[in-house]
């Protein structure tokens, strides 16, 4: 019994172990299936002092503004797709400042290129999380609204009732609301002579499956993750974040681009393989050619069914390792107990034999002479 559960324990390390060499031995195709995109992505960075408010923001949507405009001394007007923004970039909504409308439309029309820019909208019920399509001297064309608010973070559930146990939640002043849409944004592209659908994950929206799943099966050809990262200060949760991008793009075949205010930013290939990378707290560009992928690998085809199998596979091993244990524990008890109330019966010839009174004492044989003195 000992030497079986070895071989069980040894044959289950094994495949833990093989199962995920396997997958990485496997060549991933990352050739355009569509064309291209022409891109930059502009990491604009937050003051390093403790400057709050407007004029905080006003900083921030000016670095992206700066560093937008700086991609002239590396591109022509009309050379870019699409020009990339990060979540946050501006916290002052262009569609409601006038000032902050004609900061991100003059970046626009310098690179003579659509900006995809992270702003916040305001309303009586609280705020939505937005990704506008900037065309150059349109202003917004489309917007997605971030469908998966991050909880006592972005918004607080249940507010009276966690109040009870700490004021603390009134830090986070107004809720944000999700969003109905998929997380898809259409770009038109002069040179392809078509809108090509983007996959826009805002932050961590990038953990839930299905959300860029359905936005993948829907037709988006390029995933971009952005997120603002300012808050966590120089700890890893950006380049976790940058990890579950890179999980991503693995998991749907496409090229994928995670833009930070503040880094970590990067460009991902098909394959998970990081092609350009940006530190921490610094402004930055990055301009990539990306491929546009349509077909769908398994992770699309299958969905959530692979996880619904394993999950009632390990339910069926676990009740059936209780059924066996629960069938052992009652035979051991039965046997303790027959063997207290009483003798168990002989279960052989040899047993009953010696059992038997006397079985177990040879007679002593008598000879003539003892039998005659007798």
């Amino acid at each position: 019994m000992r030497a079986h559960r070895l071989r069980s324990a040894a044959l289950t390390a094994a495949a833990t172990i093989a199962l995920p060499l396997a997958g990485a031995a496997i060549p991933l195709d990352t050739d355009p299936q569509s064309g291209t995109l022409r891109l930059a992505a502009v990491q604009g960075n937050v003051p390093d002092d403790d400057t709050q408010g407007p004029s905080r923001s006003r900083v921030i949507l000016d670095n992206h503004v700066a560093g937008t405009l700086a991609l002239l001394d590396q591109v022509a007007p009309g050379d870019l797709d699409v020009v990339l923004w990060p979540e946050n970039a501006t916290d002052i909504d262009p569609r409601a400042d006038d000032d902050a409308w004609r900061a991100v439309d003059e970046a626009a029309q310098a690179l003579d290129a659509p900006i995809l820019v992270g702003t916040d909208r305001y309303i009586d019920a609280g705020r939505y999380n937005d990704m506008l399509l900037w065309e150059p001297g349109d202003g917004p064309t489309f917007s997605y609204s971030k469908q998966r608010p991050a909880p006592f973070g972005e918004y607080i559930p249940l507010r009276p009732f966690v109040r009870l146990f700490s004021a603390e939640v009134d830090r986070v002043s107004i809720d944000m609301i999700p969003g109905q849409e998929p997380a898809i944004v259409p770009i038109l592209v002069p040179r392809l002579d078509r809108d090509v659908p983007v996959a826009t994950v805002i932050c961590f929206e990038v953990v839930y499956d299905a959300l860029i799943r359905d936005a993948v099966v829907q037709g988006a050809e390029l995933i971009v993750v952005p997120t603002n990262n300012a808050s966590f200060g120089f700890t890893a949760e950006s380049t976790q974040q940058l990890a579950m991008s890179r999980l991503r793009a693995v998991e749907h075949g496409r090229a994928t681009v995670q833009i930070s205010t503040v880094g970590v930013s990067a460009i991902i290939a098909p394959d998970g393989s990081v092609l350009q990378q940006t530190q921490l707290f610094t402004s930055d560009q990055m301009l990539a050619a990306l491929p546009l992928r349509t077909s769908l690998t398994p992770a699309d085809q299958l969905g959530e069914w692979p996880t619904i199998a394993i999950v009632a596979l390990s339910l069926v091993a676990l009740l059936s390792r209780l059924v066996t244990t629960l069938g052992s524990s009652r035979r051991d008890r039965a046997a303790i107990a027959s063997g207290a109330t009483g003798p168990a019966e002989p279960s052989s010839e040899l047993d009953r034999r010696s059992t038997q009174p006397g079985a177990g004492t040879r007679q002593p044989e008598l000879d003539d002479a003892d039998a005659t003195a007798n």
